[in-house]
């Protein structure tokens, strides 16, 4: 019978072991060749100059510029006229007058004056314009969008008691004199004697803000005439502008400090938002380093205009107690003249400069649609009546641009 010797079994598996751990010690020297699977791949590209769209913005680009430009314009303000209702024997806003406070019994107030919205002034407005211009086939399409800062000025009577005899810290002097909001009696205007008003003795503050902007899309036929020289370019398009305006005051009256404050807050605001197509031109004269040009257009829009009047007269209250709202739509066309000088550096970039003027027929304002309004009691008496009737009326902005043209 045959049996297996167990030294030789033994010795065989040792062998076996020892051939395995020789061939993992070569393996560890002698590292296998590394192949590198990338050689010859083709990534696919992501632009690729032969499909539609690729095509077509690659053309786009070839044929197209933009404008940046700095505006400094002036928005018409309210003018020189006192803040409230006008009074008949009163055209000097700076010399103090004989008021009386009909809401005190009727005793003097001294010396007033009326403050002036000329001192909320909203000229030197900064603003920013953008213009992306592309060539078709015959005519040209340019989309800008413009807007100013929010501006314009306050106006603050502090401290009206300061320097005033004792005891009479509530009378109006030439050097310190009160402060009044004019009053209608009744929608009729009147004289000083018979003003009713609102007489502060404390303070008084005004403030007006505005800001403006819009956007614009005209499409411009090619040059009548191509090359350089004289030509002219008709156009048509769309455009939309937006103005907002509000007007605030308030004034405090203590009787030279005798009383709780009665303060009288009023204010007003307007949104105006202006859309309709356009028509015009551009005329232009070209050199091979100077183009002048002229660009007048009209839009026939209509203006969407919300307006509001809040007050709380002589009370004690945080928030106004009255607030009025309006909201109309009223056709109001928009002129607008462009001038500009271009200097071309290169084939790629030029410098302008020039002027707008920008005209528009109907706009909502804050300080035209309050009415301050009285209503007669006894003994002289009254009752504050403060109204809105919205009164339309022509604006004007214009002002310099200066800018530079990057074409691709």
């Amino acid at each position: 019978m045959f049996r297996s010797n167990p030294f030789r079994t033994l010795t065989f598996l040792l062998a076996l072991i020892g051939a395995a751990v020789a061939q993992a010690q070569t393996r560890q020297i002698s590292p296998p060749p590394i192949v590198d699977h990338n050689i010859g791949r083709q990534f696919p590209s992501v632009w690729k100059e032969d499909q539609p769209l690729e095509r077509f913005l690659s053309a786009v680009a070839q044929r197209s510029w933009i404008k940046l430009e700095y505006l400094h314009w002036e928005l018409l303000d309210a003018g020189p006229e006192g803040i409230g209702a006008p009074v008949s024997d009163i055209g000097d806003l700076i010399t103090p007058f004989q008021v009386f406070n009909n809401l005190n019994g009727g005793v003097s107030a001294g010396q007033a004056i009326i403050p002036n919205k000329e001192n909320l002034g909203i000229e030197d407005t900064p603003g920013i314009r953008g213009t992306l211009g592309v060539a078709l086939n015959g005519a040209a399409v340019e989309l800008s969008i413009f807007g100013t800062d929010q501006n314009g000025g306050d106006l603050n009577y502090q401290n009206l008691q300061v320097g005033r005899p004792a005891g009479a810290a509530g009378i109006g002097t030439d050097i310190m004199p009160n402060v009044i909001t004019p009053l209608l009696t009744n929608g009729a205007v009147t004289t000083s004697a018979a003003l009713n008003s609102f007489v502060y003795d404390s303070n008084f503050s005004a403030s007006l803000h505005a800001q403006m902007w819009g956007a614009e899309a005209i499409v411009l036929q090619d040059h009548y005439l191509p090359g350089f020289g004289p030509s002219w370019q008709w156009l048509g398009g769309f455009r939309y502008v937006s103005f907002d305006e509000d007007l605030r005051h308030v004034g405090v009256f203590n009787d030279g400090g005798t009383v709780p404050n009665v303060i009288a807050r009023i204010s007003g605001n307007t949104v105006n938002n202006i859309y309709g197509p356009e028509i015009g031109g551009r005329a232009s004269l070209r050199t091979k380093r100077v183009t002048m040009s002229f660009t007048p257009r009209i839009a026939f829009a209509i203006n969407d205009h919300t307006s509001h009047v809040s007050s709380g007269p002589l009370t004690e209250a945080n928030e106004p107690s009255t607030l009025l709202i309006d909201e109309s739509v009223d056709f109001t066309p928009i002129f607008e003249m462009n001038f500009q000088l271009q200097i071309h550096l290169n084939t790629h970039l030029s410098l302008f400069g020039g002027y707008d003027f920008l005209y528009i027929w109907w706009m909502s304002r804050p300080d035209e649609n309050i009415v301050y309004n009285s209503i007669p009691g006894l003994g002289g008496a009254f009752t504050p009546d403060i109204r809105q009737r919205v009164s339309l009326d022509e604006f004007l902005a214009h002002g310099l641009n200066l800018g530079a043209m990057f074409t691709y």
